[in-house]
């Protein structure tokens, strides 16, 4: 089927699908930054947000990778990143490929930081974006020249795919493959994923490809109909 979780990507994943695994996280405040103190309440209580011990959460994390590639993106907040070679930052949408000898992540602002970690045995890819889509500003239907991964991280919509429709939600992956229509044109709403595009073929087009400008798809994978209809996620018309 076209829509994963985490857990049934390693059971059913279909042989053309390039991502391996995905996880979304969150590294907690670091305490060590300085912030700005609050102001007391006029009877003289210091508002309190809740404290790190009420749900511990690390502010750090050491990625040492186990598949030939390993992606970490920002998604929000933003995040220093130590190597062998250096130092250095990270913020929203930007993206590092985990080197062979490993990274650690940490938090790096005054409030948590969320990311999404990616792996996978792609040979190259063409894009890798963080897409925002809204009741008022849908996903058209559309197809590419290569495969296409949506790793949803915030927001529910309904997805259309090949025809029918998945309702999805954060911690979904939609692995869209080449030639196969998608798009979210009536999100309920606010919804945003990480997108992956791997390797062109064919026609060797990028971006967007709709049939009224670029003629009829030729889905180029082994997508079972049997699959498709039993999704869990699949919804009635």
């Amino acid at each position: 089927m076209p829509v994963y979780t985490r857990e049934s990507l390693q059971t059913d994943r279909l042989p053309w699908v390039d991502v391996d695994d995905f996880e979304i996280f969150v590294l907690g405040r670091n305490l060590g930054i300085p912030r700005t103190p609050q102001a007391p309440n006029p009877d003289g209580h210091t508002p309190s947000w809740g404290a790190t011990g009420n749900n511990p959460q690390p502010s750090s994390r050491r990625i040492l990778p186990t598949h030939p590639h390993e992606r970490v993106m920002v998604t929000f907040g933003e995040v220093a990143v130590e190597t062998p070679q250096g130092r250095f930052h990270l913020q929203r949408r930007d993206w590092l490929e985990i080197p062979e000898e490993g990274v650690i992540v940490s938090n790096n602002g005054a409030t948590q930081a969320e990311l999404v970690w990616v792996a996978g045995h792609w040979s190259s890819t063409v894009r890798m974006e963080i897409c925002l889509f809204t009741p008022e500003m849908p996903c058209d239907y559309h197809y590419h020249d290569s495969d296409e991964y949506w790793i949803v991280f915030r927001g529910h919509f309904t997805l259309d795919y090949d025809s029918r429709r998945f309702g999805m939600r954060p911690g979904l992956m939609l692995a869209a493959g080449m030639g196969y229509e998608h798009g979210a044109t009536a999100p309920e709403e606010h919804f945003q994923a990480v997108v992956i595009a791997t390797q062109l073929e064919g026609r060797s087009r990028d971006g967007h490809l709709e049939r009224a400008h670029h003629g009829d798809p030729t889905p180029n994978r082994e997508v079972p109909a049997s699959l498709l209809d039993a999704s869990p996620f699949l919804q009635a018309d």
